[in-house]
């Protein structure tokens, strides 16, 4: 069946050989794992990973969110015994966190696969993101008014934390539209399911995909494209904070110090988070919170945010505020 498949999707196997290689941004360590849960967008994935010379294992995850879930996971098996791909369904069930279903079956999912790709020996698992849902994330987050980093979208190659569990995440398909997608499986004779969750209203991803599809004077490949020069952009600026964090950041005893001195803002923003999130050891809050902070150091006033205490100075110093008082009984 490789033989076939590899013969059938020869052009579309040479452009997914060169997006898998760009997207490791540092060399991989083990097998490749694919998340497949029935669509045509990861049914592509799963068919260009079975033809190509990657060893890979597959994965589907059954939240038991619908009815018909179980059977698509089956599905999914089915067809990886016919193309001679090892595959896996993890089960579980869902309890809704304060941010919604859909965000607690997310955390869940990415947890469940990032145990299964460490028992597999799996270095990273592919997920068949693609172009439209790049330029998707891309308008929903400037409509968020996101910041650089927002606007940096789906990153090609990441590792993401959920429940205390580490996996490295590949996006090999950000090159490649939703119908390039369904027309690879359809050319290698299969089908696919469809999620009604893709068109619930309820969902804000739901409208910015009928605002694309309403729109055809919106260039999705435009949209990707700023999204990696915001990728770009966003590195370099990383890059250059780590230097100026090096040279300008002390640490004596639970109290950090800064130099504040004449730094760009969007520099001093991103060192001042490093100091909080080393201060505290979560991560800070950003946004509108963050930038009242750092004006009100830079009016030589004192400040607290997320339990952080910052004093101004020749050095800004940043110290964990003192643990709340509880309410007596």
């Amino acid at each position: 069946m490789k033989g076939e498949l590899r013969s059938l999707l020869q052009s579309e196997l040479h452009i997914f050989h060169e997006a898998v290689n760009r997207a490791l941004s540092s060399p991989l360590s083990g097998k490749l794992g694919i998340a497949v849960s029935g669509g045509s967008d990861s049914l592509a994935l799963l068919l260009l990973g079975a033809a190509s010379d990657f060893l890979v294992e597959a994965v589907t995850v059954d939240h038991g969110m619908r009815p018909e879930a179980a059977e698509e996971a089956r599905f999914v098996a089915d067809i990886c015994q016919q193309i001679g791909v090892s595959h896996q369904i993890l089960t579980t069930t869902i309890q809704a966190n304060g941010e919604g279903m859909q965000a607690a079956a997310r955390i869940r999912r990415y947890a469940l696969m990032a145990k299964w790709a460490k028992e597999k020996q799996v270095g990273a698992l592919m997920t068949a993101h693609h172009e439209d849902d790049q330029a998707e994330t891309f308008l929903m987050r400037a409509a968020r008014g996101s910041g650089l980093n927002g606007l940096s979208a789906i990153r090609p190659d990441v590792v993401i934390s959920a429940e205390d569990q580490s996996l490295r995440l590949l996006r090999p398909l950000l090159g490649f539209s939703r119908s390039d997608l369904a027309a690879i499986v359809q050319k290698a004779g299969f089908t696919f399911v469809s999620d009604p969750s893709n068109d619930n209203p309820h969902y804000d991803r739901t409208h910015f995909r009928r605002l694309l599809k309403a729109s055809p004077w919106i260039n999705r490949q435009h949209i990707a494209e700023t999204a990696r020069y915001c990728q770009q952009s966003e590195e370099a600026i990383e890059w250059m904070t780590d230097k100026e964090a090096a040279a300008r950041i002390r640490q004596k005893g639970s109290v950090l110090y800064l130099d504040p001195t004449d730094l760009p803002i969007e520099i001093l923003r991103r060192l001042v988070l490093r100091c909080m999130d080393k201060t505290t050891g979560k991560t800070a809050l950003r946004g509108a919170a963050l930038s009242r902070f750092i004006a009100a150091l830079q009016q030589g006033k004192k400040a607290m945010l997320a339990d952080v205490i910052g004093q101004s100075g020749d050095y800004w110093h940043f110290s964990p505020a003192p643990p709340r008082k509880k309410a007596a009984l």
